[in-house]
């Protein structure tokens, strides 16, 4: 029987968002443009009304571009090595992984950002896919990892969850519970009080760090 760790990344294992902080390392390579939305996140990163803002205005921006214009290993790279970026459940995870734990990355971070982190930790990943045209170029239209029910289904959809006596999921919003309803031990991470009460009244919280 093999253990598994379903994990979020954005707030859970990073500090930041990972598709957000490269919107912002595209606003400062000029490649795209704030339209607001970025610099109001950059002062309250648990907001997932401005989180939203961002990826939308991402999303829309990066259309008609190819995955080439978006520098994600370098980005990923610069990322990762620089420490302040990361929770201390980083390098649990890293522990976890060494010991034989099965972890995928289940995050509404672009796919070809997270495949790159993903390399990195040699885990598997399942992210919000922006789809590309015959030409390679993004659409602007996406397969999204953002809900409860998203996550949820991902989870039911790719893992016979019947082959692990250990399961663990880690996330830091209310739509993670799509990856706690899962598992037989929850970790929270830094959770704003909103998201601590609705999460307490669905399930038990088995460690917030």
């Amino acid at each position: 029987m093999k253990k598994l760790i379903l994990t979020d990344v954005d707030g859970t294992l990073t500090k930041k968002s990972v598709v957000l902080s490269h919107a912002g390392y595209l606003i400062e390579q000029s490649i795209i443009k704030d339209d607001g939305s970025y610099e109001a996140w950059s002062q309250d990163m648990k907001n997932e009304n401005l989180i939203v803002a961002v990826a939308e205005n991402y999303r829309s921006q990066i259309t008609g571009l190819k995955e080439s214009d978006m520098q994600a290993e370098k980005f990923i790279h610069e990322f990762y090595i620089n420490k302040e970026n990361w929770y201390g459940t980083l390098n649990i995870l890293k522990s976890r992984i060494k010991k034989g734990y099965e972890v995928c990355l289940v995050t509404g971070s672009s796919d070809f950002l997270i495949k790159h982190l993903a390399d990195i930790l040699q885990c598997n990943y399942h992210a919000t896919e922006y789809l590309k045209d015959e030409n390679g170029r993004f659409t602007g239209n996406v397969k999204g990892m953002f809900s409860e029910t998203q996550k949820d289904d991902c989870v039911q959809w790719n893992y016979n969850l019947n082959e692990y006596y250990e399961i663990e999921a880690w996330g830091d919003t209310a739509s993670d519970y799509g990856l706690f309803k899962h598992a037989n031990y929850k970790i929270l991470v830094d959770p704003t009080f909103e998201t601590l009460k609705t999460l307490a009244q669905k399930m038990i919280i088995d460690l917030i760090l």
